[in-house]
């Protein structure tokens, strides 16, 4: 590590952001529940510290450029389907998902999983619960104009100007200082540092089936592919099975204290992976330092999370909405305009976008099941005779 260029520290750096910005949606979540701030930092502990472990130790295992980071498509999906469970159950529900991966690492049989369960109903069961973020934008700028327009012209600007930086980056730059002059946002109120306590965990078939599965599904069908197709870009053979077993480990250790995951990154993965960050056998420290910041974030979290947790909810659903955008194209993007289906994403989109529930199971379980059982029976159907004639 002796040798670091601008470009490594640069790139290290523009990927510690893009991990450190969805912190906002865990707040949110966790503001949904009504849930103390002692917990929100522990949450936060747990998937940070132990996301800037994983890309710190597998970089510099591997000597490839592997980020750690917690699964944003989950953090979106338990802003709605932590309703009916406990700390204690959905505690529960995280480590038999991060078991379950560890499983599918240590097995091989990843790849079994994505051929039942295609990407495009993933991906579309994942933009329905995110495409409330997208329109709550639009109410926020009715009734906060000022705000809501800086925001969105720092978007704008951004996306325009610096398109090597994340939009929504100049969304939070303009949209908090509009926020801060027009007094919505308080200066910081820094708590006091310590470490938090672990949660016991309980178990249930209903956080298994509503919260287990989508997690298992989301941080590999996201997270992981995303970051093996990033590193296969970058020119180097990802260690998959590897990857899948460490992202396993990961959550079931963030899930001591009620994290949701900690696995390896995707988009982060791809930013320090490209050819902009250097030569290829030193892409690796660029990896390696985005997880000493997360790791930092995440050890600060009881400075940090108290101001965070202290601004209005307006403001942090402005932001989140900004922050989704790109993740919400890229969904969209995949599970439509990329596939070769057509009814089953549209079918599991909508369910999951309705929020409905049955049998104390959230819609992202049922919008799996439909959209897979669509998928089999009538569409993979029609296109092997449609093959055949």
């Amino acid at each position: 590590m002796r040798r670091l260029t601008v470009s490594i520290v640069s790139h290290a750096i523009l990927a510690a952001v893009i991990g450190l910005m969805p912190v906002l949606l865990i707040v949110d979540a966790a503001l949904n529940k009504g849930w103390p701030v002692s917990h929100t930092i522990a949450w936060v502990f747990g998937c940070y510290v132990m996301a800037g472990l994983i890309g710190m130790g597998m970089s510099w295992k591997t000597k490839l450029p592997i980020c750690g980071s917690h699964s944003v498509p989950v953090a979106v999906l338990l802003g709605t389907a932590l309703g009916p469970f406990s700390l204690e159950e959905a505690t529960g529900s995280y480590l038999l998902a991060g078991l379950c991966m560890l499983a599918l690492g240590l097995s091989g049989q990843f790849d079994k999983v994505v051929r039942y369960i295609p990407i495009e109903i993933v991906m579309a069961m994942f933009a329905g619960t995110m495409i409330r973020y997208a329109l709550g934008i639009i109410t926020i700028i009715q009734e906060h104009v000022w705000l809501g327009v800086a925001a969105l012209a720092g978007y704008l600007l951004f996306f325009r100007f610096f398109p090597s930086v994340p939009a929504p980056l100049g969304a939070f730059l303009l949209g908090g200082i509009v926020a801060f002059y027009l007094g919505e946002m308080d200066a910081p109120a820094w708590g006091t540092w310590q470490l938090p306590a672990p949660v016991m965990p309980e178990f249930s078939w209903q956080g298994f089936v509503s919260l287990s599965i989508p997690i298992v599904l989301l941080v590999l069908g996201t997270e992981g592919i995303q970051g093996f197709s990033g590193l296969r870009l970058g020119g180097f053979r990802p260690p998959v099975n590897q990857m899948v077993a460490v992202s396993g480990i990961g959550t079931m250790l963030a899930a001591l204290f009620g994290g949701h995951s900690a696995n390896t990154a995707g988009i982060m993965t791809t930013v320090c992976a490209g050819p902009e960050t250097g030569p290829a056998q030193e892409r690796y420290k660029a990896a390696f330092l985005a997880g000493v910041i997360m790791l930092a974030f995440g050890l600060l979290a009881s400075v940090l999370i108290p101001w965070i947790v202290s601004l209005p909810r307006y403001v942090i659903h402005l932001f989140n909405g900004f922050a989704l955008i790109p993740v919400l194209i890229g969904a969209l993007k995949i599970s439509f305009q990329q596939s070769q289906y057509v009814l089953s994403p549209f079918v599991t989109f909508v369910f999951s976008m309705s929020g409905m529930s049955f049998f104390g199971m959230h819609a992202s379980f049922w919008a799996l099941i439909l959209g897979v059982s669509l998928l089999w029976l009538l569409e993979r159907k029609r296109g092997e005779r449609a093959e055949r004639s």
